[in-house]
């Protein structure tokens, strides 16, 4: 006799507080015992939440892919079914989701807004960082890290083309850009900083002119920075 376990988020329960849960959850359940991994548990938690979204949310947006197979003989296309690569955000009766809650790091700590100056609705904090001050890797929950060079280039295109912030990553901008400095070794070694300092990571200021949205810092409900983006991702070994 089989039996049947449904594991889905609870209500107003967001991606972090369920990948929480869920990855116990499943470890306990022993499916996969002849590779018990929090990388394999975390895809599987991963899985289950972006299919209960997809199931039931009333707003989605998407990346969905088609292959194209072609015949090399005939030089014929064969287009094949889309399918779904990455759920951005969504809304569902009871929750709300997007990609935000997916960019802080496991301690927490880094993406923190560190300063926030009232009278002038400036907030100040690290938009990321790819090493912390003693040299390591902050990995993230889907278990990535970003090299130093690849969030330099992401940090001079966002000040070259956009210089802008949203609210959760919808709607229209609600602050600009008034301070960027990419940490970098050989900046640091030129200011005069020792190594074991500051880590190699993005500082950003933003001016929040919305007083409802600067509000939302000043209480804690937006206490860090989330950036927003594409990327490749590639094995490290490790």
């Amino acid at each position: 006799m089989g039996v049947y376990l449904e594991i889905a988020p609870e209500p107003y329960e967001n991606y972090q507080a369920f990948i929480s849960r869920c990855m116990p959850a499943l470890r306990a359940l022993n499916v996969y015992a002849h590779e018990d991994s929090d990388e394999v548990y975390r895809d599987m938690a991963d899985g289950i939440w972006r299919e209960y979204i997809m199931c039931n949310a009333v707003e989605v947006t998407v990346t969905m892919k088609r292959p194209v197979d072609r015949d090399s003989i005939y030089n014929d296309y064969w287009y094949n079914e889309w399918y779904t690569t990455e759920v951005h955000s969504a809304v569902l009766p009871t929750i709300t989701y997007s990609t935000v809650e997916k960019a802080r790091v496991d301690s927490g700590d880094e993406f923190k807004i560190a300063k926030s100056i009232k009278e002038k609705q400036m907030v100040f904090g690290w938009a990321n960082v790819a090493k912390d001050k003693d040299g390591n890797f902050p990995i993230d929950w889907d278990g990535d890290v970003t090299l130093p060079e690849q969030l330099e280039n992401a940090a001079y295109s966002f000040v070259l083309k956009h210089r802008t912030t949203g609210e959760m990553h919808e709607g229209e901008a609600k602050g600009d850009l008034v301070e960027s400095v990419m940490f970098t070794k050989e900046k640091m070694d030129a200011m005069g900083i020792p190594h074991g300092i500051v880590p190699e990571g993005w500082w950003v200021g933003f001016h929040i002119p919305d007083s409802d949205v600067f509000a939302k810092v000043k209480s804690g409900e937006y206490g860090m920075w989330s950036v927003q983006g594409k990327g490749k991702r590639v094995p490290t070994g490790q």
